[in-house]
């Protein structure tokens, strides 16, 4: 029962609460942007995908993972525990849910393979991970120290609907979504077995199939926009990687240093 509910707000969950309506606030700048004009797909590119996307799904993320320790990516979610059963309750579930589309009607004229289709696949999984390590990850490990698991799925479910705002504002349905997703999440404890499978599945047909939403991603400026995502999270983590050796070795020369028995005599 602790730890369904429970009441410990610390320092991290203020951090969580203002960066998911951060997240939020992003999301409804878009609302301005929603043309089909290049001054409108630049501003949208920038604020979902720049600064929402790579910003608080990779930058912040790790930010937050170097400050607590790597051992936290295993609250995240990514972890090796129930490894082999979490993949397969993914495919089983995500086998499941495709047969309940199917079964429930496929719309009529619809094409599954095109381009444009792939377009948007290749996008929708890019965001996918922002979704992983932001919401179903950071925020819901952080409502759940704080809240317990239980307030930790309903408040998760409901920064997930409310982050659509700016461009799929369909509150209910993705509500009802994340809860579905954020309960399968518990259990395993592991994000694979929701992501890639469980949850592709649900957001392609989801956006691709029934939602209008998908057509304004069925472009190759989606595309290149993804492509574009991954050429960030490669150079930042480049970037990290390189900085981590430079510290290195600027550790190691000063330790070096202080026990330089020349440095001694002088002193």
């Amino acid at each position: 029962m602790k730890e369904l509910f429970k009441m410990k707000w610390t320092s991290d969950t203020g951090t969580a609460v203002i960066a998911g309506f951060l997240m939020i606030a992003l999301s409804l700048l878009m609302l301005p942007f929603s043309g089909d004009s290049a001054r409108d797909t630049i501003a949208s590119f920038l604020i979902r995908d720049v600064l929402m996307i790579f910003g608080l799904g990779i930058i912040f993320v790790s930010l937050f993972v170097d400050k607590k320790g790597k051992e936290i990516l295993s609250d995240i979610g990514f972890t090796k525990r129930k490894l082999k059963l979490s993949l397969v309750l993914d495919v089983l579930l995500a086998g499941g849910l495709a047969g309940i589309f199917i079964k429930d009607g496929i719309p009529e004229g619809t094409v599954f393979l095109s381009i444009s289709n792939l377009y948007a696949a290749v996008y929708i999984l890019t965001a996918g991970l922002f979704e992983m390590l932001f919401i179903y990850g950071f925020l819901r490990m952080s409502f759940e120290k704080a809240f317990g698991i239980i307030p930790a799925i309903l408040l998760t479910s409901a920064f997930y609907s409310f982050h659509h705002a700016g461009f799929q504002p369909e509150f209910l349905h993705l509500f009802l979504v994340g809860l579905m997703y954020c309960s399968v999440f518990y259990i395993t404890r592991n994000m694979l077995i929701i992501f890639p499978f469980f949850w592709g599945v649900g957001a392609l047909w989801d956006v691709i199939i029934s939602s209008e939403a998908g057509e304004g991603i069925k472009n190759v400026e989606s595309f290149v926009f993804a492509l574009i995502i991954w050429l960030l999270i490669a150079g930042w983590f480049l970037y990290r990687k390189v900085r981590r050796k430079t510290n290195a070795v600027e550790n190691i020369d000063r330790d070096h240093g202080d026990t330089d028995p020349r440095r001694e005599e002088c002193v």
